[in-house]
């Protein structure tokens, strides 16, 4: 991709190196598309920019930069790294390798959490990551919102999209909701989401390349079946309501989890155990796969 070149040229180059790169995935990706986001971003300019001058020549500054993206998305890093930028719920978040990168389908727990909020409800988000979930929650509702992660560079990551997209949340670095337990609960209505690690070990083996070699290993795994999260976190908000209770004190709670479709039968068992007489609603994703689990309790 050296010399005179077009960005019609340049993206044809790029286009077919990707490609050829493509066909070692097991879920084929869209390679000219890549091409196209990379370009615009190196340009600073939107994609149909690149169709409306595709015959304008561009410098070797550009041509090296974007060679660089080029390569790295060839040896399968995420695009959403590349830019250090995704889009969720019509927001850009900074995301790095120390988080999951936002994924459309987890919109759909949002949108349900949203619906079950009143104006005395609390946000609590569990294993919040980049923050996606959380943020948006406080965004769009402007309520009382805590997230929670083990790891602080997840952390720094929500942190930042918190303040870039001006809202206010409380961060906290702990194991699931246990340093929420330690602060008086601020309405007697708490909506907690938890996007929890819930892939298997031996689905995490036959995850992309993509996913599996770029993104953090800590975000997938749950346990030999997944669950073993959730049924801490059920273990933990199950002592804390024992606890609240004793003190005279009644939280209603509705729990939102996002799972895979194989646990759509295993998920909601597994909160029954926690607590049996909480209603349980499965929700679908976008794609008509069963992706989230709601248990009001």
């Amino acid at each position: 991709m050296a010399g005179e070149i077009t960005i019609f040229e340049l993206l044809a180059l790029a286009g077919d190196t990707l490609k050829k790169a493509d066909a070692t995935r097991s879920v084929p990706q869209n390679p000219r598309l890549d091409a196209q986001v990379l370009l615009a971003h190196v340009l600073g300019v939107n994609s149909a920019y690149l169709f409306t001058h595709g015959d304008e020549t561009v410098s070797h500054d550009v041509v090296d930069q974007f060679q660089r993206l080029v390569s790295r998305r060839g040896r399968h890093e995420p695009v959403a790294y590349l830019l250090q930028s995704k889009s969720f719920f019509s927001r850009e978040f900074f995301v790095n390798n120390h988080v999951l990168i936002p994924r459309p389908d987890t919109e759909v727990l949002v949108e349900h959490a949203l619906n079950s909020a009143t104006a005395q409800s609390t946000f609590l988000d569990i294993g919040t990551g980049s923050g996606a979930i959380g943020i948006t929650l406080a965004l769009e509702t402007n309520l009382p919102t805590f997230a929670i992660d083990v790891d602080p560079g997840a952390l720094a990551v929500a942190q930042h999209n918190a303040t870039s997209l001006g809202t206010h949340v409380q961060f906290f670095q702990g194991s699931l909701m246990q340093p929420f337990t330690t602060i008086e609960p601020p309405s007697d209505h708490l909506i907690i989401t938890a996007n929890l690690p819930y892939l298997t070990p031996w689905q995490w083996q036959d995850l992309d390349p993509d996913v599996r070699e770029y993104e953090p290993k800590l975000a997938f795994l749950g346990g030999a079946d997944g669950l073993a999260l959730y049924d801490e976190l059920c273990t933990q908000l199950r002592s804390y309501l024992h606890e609240q209770s004793r003190r005279g004190r009644r939280i209603a709670v509705d729990l939102f989890i996002e799972i895979d479709q194989s646990q759509r039968l295993t998920a909601p068992a597994l909160l029954k155990t926690h607590f049996p007489d909480a209603r349980i609603q499965v929700i679908r994703d976008l794609a008509g796969k069963e992706r989230v689990v709601r248990a009001s309790i």
